[in-house]
C-alpha cells in the first residue's frame, strides 16, 4: 500500500492515469474476493456509459451479461485525493461523487459502488500565490466533515436505494509532512480490507449467480 500510495502522491496533478497505482493495489486485494473467472473483467480506467455521458471508472468489474446483451458494470470504484487547499476541495468532491455515481445508477441501479479517497493532513492551501502549509492537525476538523459526508452517503441498501449514494467508502489518510506516510498503518490496512469485504458481500447478495460461475 505504502508503494501504490508513493506512486499518486508523486504523480503530475495533470496525469490522467495518477491513480492507476493504487488502483493496482485494489485489483489485487479484489482478485482474492472474486471467482477467478472474473478476473479477465476486473479492470482499470474501464469505460461505463452513464445516463449523460461515458466515464472511465478508476476499477470496473465489467461482465456481460449474455451473448446478445451489451457488457455490464457489477462493481466499480471511484479512487479521489485531496492533496492541495482541502478546505475548497472536500464539499467540491462530495458533490461529485452524487454527480457521478447518480448517472450510472440511472442505468444499471443495481450496480454496486464504492469510493476511495486519499486524505493529506499535511496538504498546502495557495493564498495570494504562497503556499501555506498547516500546523499539527489544524485539518483534522475539516476532514471529519468530509468523513461525516461520506457516511451520510454510503449507506446504499434496503430500503434506501435513492441515487447518488454509494455501498462505502474507505478514508486513507496521510501526513505527507511525516514519514511513514500513513497516519495510522495497521487501522487503514483493517478499514480497507472491510471495505472490500463489504462491497464484495453486498455484490454477492445482489448477484448471487455471479459467484456460482465457472470455475466454482
Amino acid at each position: 500500500m505504502q508503494k501504490a500510495l508513493l506512486g499518486v502522491l508523486q504523480a503530475s496533478s495533470q496525469d490522467s492515469g495518477r491513480q492507476n497505482p493504487l488502483a493496482g493495489y485494489l485489483l489485487h486485494r479484489l482478485r482474492s474476493r472474486l471467482p477467478p473467472y472474473l478476473w479477465p473483467h476486473l479492470q482499470r480506467e474501464a469505460p461505463v456509459p452513464g445516463l449523460a455521458r461515458e466515464k472511465s471508472w478508476d476499477v470496473g468489474l465489467v461482465y456481460p451479461g449474455g451473448p446478445e446483451l451489451p457488457p455490464k458494470p457489477r462493481l466499480l470504484l471511484s479512487l479521489k485525493s485531496i492533496l492541495r487547499n482541502p478546505s475548497g476541495s472536500w464539499p467540491n468532491r462530495l458533490d461529485d461523487l452524487v454527480g457521478e455515481v447518480s448517472s450510472v445508477q440511472m442505468l444499471f441501479p443495481e450496480v454496486v459502488v464504492g469510493y476511495v479517497v486519499v486524505l493529506d493532513y499535511g496538504a498546502p492551501t495557495k493564498r495570494k500565490g504562497v503556499e501555506q502549509y498547516p500546523e499539527g492537525d489544524e485539518l483534522a476538523p475539516l476532514y471529519d466533515r468530509f468523513k461525516a459526508g461520506l457516511k451520510a452517503l454510503s449507506q446504499r441498501q434496503p430500503p434506501l436505494w435513492a441515487q447518488g449514494l454509494v455501498e462505502g467508502y474507505w478514508a486513507i489518510e496521510v501526513d505527507t509532512r511525516k514519514n511513514p506516510l500513513l497516519r495510522d498503518p495497521l487501522r487503514t490496512a483493517q478499514e480497507g480490507e472491510g471495505f472490500l469485504d463489504a462491497l464484495v458481500e453486498a455484490l454477492r447478495q445482489r448477484e448471487p449467480l455471479l459467484f456460482l460461475g465457472q470455475g466454482q
